[in-house]
């Protein structure tokens, strides 16, 4: 019993120290792995790069019907200091619900986390607010879930052109080949790869990254 017992130990810590160290493991890991490398504990609310985060598990809760979801998004909304319309906040403030979940390339949504960057906006879009998406609406066939639907290029002449200087929580940045939806003048939400999953990012960090343009995009009427 001795052998098994150190056996079924050792493999158990082969397989923590696999997860434990990986960039994109979380909490409760993140907290420990803190007090062993010296560094502060992270804050649960301010773990994103945009300083603001609806952790996860506000997932469970039905979009628009629990006050502490749409309180902690509108926060981080309200704090870009730029004013936006109702269907524009709600929109940025459904979509950072999802900081936190992972991404697909090519995915359908028909999950959550089962998306890219395209079709994270149409779930958005789509599922939770039930407004129209580039050539159809969602459930249509060759729409999410069922297939990938639109795309980045399609998002790109979606909706109403709009300047930099104009752009609300809520609108949708475009870039050839990637997207995100607005929740300050410089931030995103985007499904981004597999290994930082969904959350938030610089818009003048994507554009020198990416080498593209950006394309500011209004969908909301």
């Amino acid at each position: 019993m001795l052998p098994v017992g150190l056996m079924l130990i050792g493999g158990y810590l082969v397989w923590f120290g696999v997860h434990y160290w990986r960039s994109d493991v979380k909490w409760p890991t993140d907290p420990i792995k803190a007090v062993l490398t010296g560094k502060p504990l992270p804050d649960p609310a301010n773990t994103s790069d945009a300083g603001t985060v609806v952790t996860y598990g506000k997932l469970l809760t039905p979009p628009g019907s629990e006050a502490s979801a749409g309180s902690s998004a509108a926060s981080a909304v309200g704090e870009s200091g730029i004013p936006g319309g109702a269907q524009e906040s709600k929109i940025s403030a459904d979509a950072l619900r999802y900081v936190g979940a992972g991404y697909q390339y090519g995915g359908n949504a028909s999950a959550i986390g089962q998306w890219d960057c395209s079709s994270f906006v149409s779930y958005v879009l789509g599922h939770d607010l039930g407004l129209p998406l580039p050539g159809g609406k969602w459930g249509d066939p060759g729409f999410p879930p069922h297939a990938h639907g639109p795309t980045t290029l399609q998002y790109l002449v979606y909706g109403s052109a709009l300047n930099r200087a104009d752009v609300r929580p809520g609108d949708l940045v475009v870039w050839q080949t990637h997207m995100g939806i607005a929740i300050s003048g410089s931030q995103i939400v985007a499904a981004r790869t597999t290994a930082t999953g969904t959350g938030t990012s610089s818009i003048d960090g994507v554009t020198s990254e990416l080498g593209e343009t950006p394309h500011f995009r209004r969908v909301a009427t």
